[in-house]
Order: C-alpha cells, then structure tokens, then sequence
C-alpha cells in the first residue's frame, strides 16, 4: 500500500485496505490490489498480472455499503480477502529482536 496516488484539490486519503477485489460493473472482474478510500472516491490500484487504476466518484452518485460490498452508483466492488498492516515494519521488528534459542 505504498503506491503513490495524485490527489485532486482538497481530496485526503481516509483509509486502505489490500487484498482481493471483485468488481462488478456490468462484467465481473477480480483483482488482488490496493483499494483507497478518500473524502471524494474509492480507487483500486492493482499491478498483479495486469495494471489497473480505476476510480470511482462519490460526486453525483449513490454511496452505500452492504456486507463487504462498496457500491458506488452501478459500480460494485467486494473485499473478498484483505489483510492491512506493514509487513516490511514487522519484519524488520522481528529481524533485529536478541533472542536466544
């Protein structure tokens, strides 16, 4: 989750989450990337296997939330597995620990 991603004027970042992202918008399509959460829209990053950037808008749409399921006007976008955290900080903690066995 250390991709960087433009802002647009007085949009902030709110929350991530990374994991597998299925996408429904007319076809079903499933993505493992990074889902973004701002002030102004939901956007997916994902470069596994192939690279998509996608955002959708809250502007004039309808938001709502159902399970583990983001609907953002027609767009549906569902969190089937995800883990947060910083795995490179863990580790790290983890590499430099004394301990004895």
């Amino acid at each position: 989750m250390n991709s960087k991603i433009d802002f647009k004027y007085d949009e902030h970042l709110l929350s991530t989450v990374r994991g597998l992202l299925d996408i429904f918008d007319g076809t079903q399509n499933i993505y493992f990337g990074d889902l973004y959460l701002t002030n102004k829209r939901l956007y997916i990053v994902s470069n596994k296997l192939l690279n998509l950037e996608k955002s959708f808008w809250f502007e004039g749409e309808r938001r709502e939330f159902e399970h583990s399921t983001f609907i953002v006007g027609e767009h549906r976008i569902t969190v089937r597995w995800a883990y947060s955290g910083n795995l490179v900080s863990f580790i790290n903690a983890f590499s430099k620990m004394n301990v004895k066995t």
